[in-house]
């Protein structure tokens, strides 16, 4: 799932820094080398020196055996990391029709998911998704099993003013680091639940020089992801 702007800059960043070998997938398109960052799914970009392009009868046909991670976002994500693509309100009459998920075996196969999402606010972290498009831990553990799914799940959440990841025990999403210039006061009160008791958050570590000068001259020379960024106010 590395057709997006964000985790294929991830993605590309850890072929430069300590993954060269890395096999990114960007639904049905292997390893391209695109010049610039992709702006969606259908930005041609990706098509650049790829090795590989399936079709959907090949995608669903192989993913399901599972990749090593996979990059989830959604309109809501929840305390235990489920997320909404569908709906918000009530599926009879929705006050915002989603884009909806294909494959959504890979929730269940892929070894992690890493959840990322370009804005927090309360009406994306809510306590409970309104339409659970993409299973996470469900409601903690006991639900988890006894809906058979055995994966790891969602691991990590970052979002423009924090990282969060999960509660081994409980499985509910805990404060990790707050970025620079963010108060925990200021992340939790743009959160729509109460976050997994957990250590005092930190502080997030900056991105050392030469990461950045790798994500500026190799990564994204266009300066796309800093555009984005600004033109969010993030």
């Amino acid at each position: 799932g590395a057709g997006g702007l964000i985790p294929m800059a991830a993605v590309r960043l850890a072929q430069h820094l300590h993954a060269p070998g890395i096999v990114i997938g960007g639904e049905r398109i292997y390893n391209p080398k695109p010049s610039r960052l992709a702006t969606g799914l259908d930005d041609a970009v990706l098509l650049e020196r790829a090795e590989a392009i399936e079709g959907f009868w090949e995608l669903f046909g192989h993913w399901h055996k599972g990749v090593d991670f996979f990059f989830y976002s959604g309109m809501q994500i929840d305390a235990f990391g489920n997320l909404n693509l569908h709906v918000v309100g009530d599926i009879a009459a929705p006050k915002l029709r989603g884009p909806g998920v294909a494959n959504i075996s890979l929730a269940q196969s892929c070894g992690r998911i890493l959840l990322y999402a370009t804005d927090h606010e309360r009406r994306r972290f809510t306590e409970k998704v309104d339409f659970v498009s993409v299973p996470g831990h469900l409601r903690g553990p006991v639900s988890k099993a006894e809906a058979g799914i055995t994966s790891q799940g969602p691991v990590v959440c970052v979002t423009p003013i924090a990282t969060m990841d999960f509660d081994p025990k409980t499985l509910r999403m805990r404060l990790r680091s707050v970025h620079s210039g963010i108060t925990e006061s200021e992340v939790r009160r743009r959160t729509g639940f109460e976050f997994a008791p957990g250590p005092p958050a930190a502080q997030t570590q900056p991105p050392l020089p030469h990461e950045l000068a790798i994500l500026r001259t190799k990564v994204d020379p266009q300066g796309l992801l800093r555009a984005r960024s600004e033109a969010r106010g993030s």
